[in-house]
This record gives C-alpha cells, sequence and structure tokens, in this order.
C-alpha cells in the first residue's frame, strides 16, 4: 500500500467509503485529516447500511487503528452517538479510534450559528449539513476555538464554552431566552460527551509518524470531494476546508513525500447537494433515472441530490490538483438500462477554473448504454463492450487509468484491475 490518499473528484458522495472500505482489508490503519459529522460515508455491511460521519471507515475491519487527524472539526454528542452504533453491530472499538489534541471541537453554539445563518440567508443560503462545520473553522481561524485538548482542562473548557454562550446572548440581537435556554441544556450534553471522549484524545502526530516508520499500511481518508475545496471549489457553494490532497500534509501533519499513492474517486456521473452550479445537471427522464437508481440522497442531510452527465472538463481539474494515480468509479450499475449515455468532454466556453459555471456550456459526446446489469461481474473483460468503451472513453479523457469500479453497494461488488 503503504501510504495510500483516498479523495472525492467530484462533489462528495462520490463513493469513497466503498472503495476504502475495499482497500482497507490490507489496511492497519486509516486517517481522516479534514471536515467533521458533515461527512457521510455509506457502508452495507452484510444486511445492515452504516453511515459513519466522524469515523474512519476502517472502524469496520477488525484491528485496524483510526486516527481523526488536526485538521478535523469533531463534535463530541455526535462521535459518542456514532460509536455507540458502530459498537451496536458487534465491532469493538476499544483501543483504536484516537482523536488529535490539535482538533477543534464543534459545540452546541456553532451548531446554532450554522441554522441561524442559514434561516437568515433564506434564499441565498449555501445549503449546509447545519452540522456546525463552518462557524467551527471560522473560530479556528480567528484563534478564539475549542481545541480536542481543552477538553482534558474542565475549567478552561468551561471558560471558553462560557464565551461563546455570551457571545450569542450579546450580539444575536432576535435569539430568544427559550433559544438561549435550548442552548445550555445542549452545552450541558456536551460537557458530558467531553468527559467521554477524554479516553480517545492522543499525540497522534507521534503516532502516525511511528506507524510509518514501521512500514503499516495506511489509508488517507478524504471528506466531501474536490469542487467542494475551500479555496479550489465551486466557492462560495462550498465546504469550508480545503479537501485537496495539499491539505493531507497540514491535517495530519506528515511531509508530501511519506505519501505513495493518490487514489481520485469518482461516480460514473455527476450529483450534488444544495446550490451551486451544475453545468451537466438533467433535470428529465436521465435526471430521473440516475436519482433513482443511485438513490441519491444525502447520508448526512438526507436531501435528494442533484443528478446529471459525467463532466470530464471538472474531473481533469480534479486529477491535475490531486494528483491522482489512478481512478476508483463508483455507481457504475446505475448507467445500467440507459439506452444512451452522455459524458461532457469540454465546455465550449473556456476551462475550469477560468470559466464561469453558472455560464458553462458543456460539448456533450454520446455512447450507446448496454442491456442488462453490470452488478455481478467481476473481471472487466466480461462487461459488456459499451461499458468497456464507457471506461476507456473516460481514461482517454483523464488521461488517467480507472483501476476499481464498483458495480454495486455490496462490499463484493468490485471489478480491480490492480
Amino acid at each position: 500500500m503503504p501510504v495510500t490518499a483516498v479523495l472525492g473528484g467530484q462533489w462528495g458522495d462520490e463513493g469513497k467509503g466503498k472503495i476504502i472500505d475495499y482497500l482497507s482489508g490490507e489496511a492497519d490503519v486509516v486517517a481522516r485529516f479534514q471536515g467533521g459529522s458533515n461527512a457521510g460515508h455509506t457502508i452495507l455491511v452484510g444486511n445492515k447500511e452504516i453511515i459513519l460521519h466522524q469515523i474512519p471507515t476502517g472502524i469496520l475491519r477488525e484491528g485496524i487503528i483510526c486516527i481523526l487527524g488536526n485538521g478535523m472539526v469533531i463534535d463530541p454528542i455526535n462521535l459518542l452517538r456514532e460509536i455507540n452504533d458502530v459498537e451496536s453491530t458487534g465491532v469493538n472499538t476499544d483501543g483504536r479510534i484516537f482523536l488529535s489534541l490539535n482538533a477543534h471541537a464543534v459545540t452546541p453554539v456553532h451548531k446554532f450559528l450554522d441554522a441561524y445563518n442559514e434561516k437568515k440567508a433564506g434564499e441565498k443560503a449555501i445549503g449546509t449539513t447545519r452540522r456546525g462545520i463552518g462557524p467551527a473553522y471560522t473560530d479556528k481561524i480567528r484563534r478564539t476555538g475549542i481545541r480536542i485538548r481543552d477538553i482534558e482542562n474542565s475549567s478552561l473548557l468551561r471558560e471558553k464554552m462560557q464565551a461563546q454562550l455570551d457571545a450569542v446572548a450579546t450580539f444575536i440581537e432576535d435569539v430568544t431566552d427559550e433559544e438561549i435556554n435550548s442552548l445550555k441544556n445542549e452545552v450541558k450534553e456536551f460537557y458530558r460527551a467531553c468527559e467521554k471522549v477524554k479516553k480517545y484524545i492522543a499525540d497522534t502526530f507521534n503516532l502516525i509518524h511511528e506507524y510509518i516508520g514501521e512500514g503499516k499500511n495506511i489509508i488517507l481518508e478524504g471528506a466531501q470531494g474536490t469542487l467542494l475545496d475551500i479555496d479550489h471549489g465551486t466557492y462560495p457553494y462550498v465546504t469550508s476546508s480545503n479537501t485537496i490532497s495539499g491539505n493531507i500534509c497540514c491535517g495530519l501533519g506528515i511531509p508530501p513525500g511519506k505519501i505513495d499513492k493518490i487514489i481520485g474517486v469518482f461516480k460514473a456521473y455527476n450529483t450534488r447537494v444544495g446550490a451551486g452550479p451544475f453545468p451537466t445537471e438533467q433535470r428529465n427522464r436521465y435526471g430521473e433515472h440516475l436519482q433513482q437508481r443511485g438513490y441519491e440522497f444525502g447520508a448526512t442531510t438526507r436531501r435528494k441530490r442533484r443528478c446529471g452527465w459525467f463532466d470530464a472538463e471538472l474531473a481533469r481539474f480534479a486529477v491535475k490538483i490531486n494528483g491522482f494515480d489512478y481512478i476508483a468509479l463508483t455507481k457504475f450499475d446505475v448507467l445500467d438500462g440507459l439506452e444512451e449515455i452522455k459524458i461532457c468532454t469540454h465546455y465550449k466556453n473556456g476551462r475550469y477554473p477560468d470559466v464561469d459555471l453558472d455560464v458553462a456550456e458543456p460539448v456533450y459526446e454520446t455512447l450507446p448504454g448496454w442491456k442488462g446489469s453490470v452488478r455481478d461481474i467481476r473481471n472487466f473483460s466480461d462487461l459488456p463492450e459499451e461499458a468497456i468503451k464507457f471506461i476507456r472513453k473516460i481514461e482517454d479523457l483523464l488521461s488517467t487509468p480507472i483501476k476499481i469500479i464498483s458495480t454495486g453497494k455490496e462490499r463484493n461488488q468490485i471489478i480491480s484491475m490492480e
């Protein structure tokens, strides 16, 4: 392996969880480096669907160490719920979860502010998950945040938390007494959760460097996707962290030279949750086919995802900025039964990021669809001829090989060409 990054190449929801779960069969460690509970990785284990928001996907494989890096914003309340959900499936998490001392905490005030800001924005709302991610990163940049290491100092934690409550009461004029009282109750739950997560706090910087030095197989797990990057995505309709490969080093404290391989995960089509430009969106029967066959609902918000054709212009950008060594293509079975499939090869009026995506004019190439289903196929050569042509066309457009194809939700519905 030994240090492999797995990142999303689109607007998130690419199926990174499925690919990481597949790869983690040979892993010793899985580490996240950014984001928080706004992520939603859905894994099907047996007949049970498990959605992970903060804990790395490797937790579902016996013995794998899971690290939540310093670049994350961690919600102690939701983390405990997630640990309980995982353990209810029979998974033992003891001694396997480690939280970075220098990660920041998401508090009830952050979640309140997230929802408040979205409500005030009205029709101009970005469409956040309302998990408090943006306000938590805001406090981090303002140098007023609560770090995970602060949880170990009860008096300091309460002092910083009270400052957040006072700020809400002082600066938000239309906050009601009922809302303040509700917040205070949530803060009490936050304190209780902090007490319970203390045992997971660790010096993850030295821990991951020890694992690298020992030659452990390590997967670096990305959340969201390239096009949601705060600097390089479709701003302002983005997340509040850097989602690209360049942020791995910052979010975990490892140098670039220690990363051996970077895998980009793409759906065989494009989806997007919430507001923002989407050049290849299909508000027609094709979009309905993709939405219904792909069961496209946000793992975190349950909002219906917008669907459209594969956008090679944006995918090329993702390949370049992340340095993908190869691609894992997911949701390939969703294309089953379509009489024709379109791929946006480029834009008529410019290249991303120079072109304004609100006015981008996609140029499509139409390929024939295929009959039957690819779900039970395990060898690339057994795919329908039309399906192989689709794969080869994407490889050609992105100048990058596709080495993993996911053909369904089950763990074993994978075609590997590694």
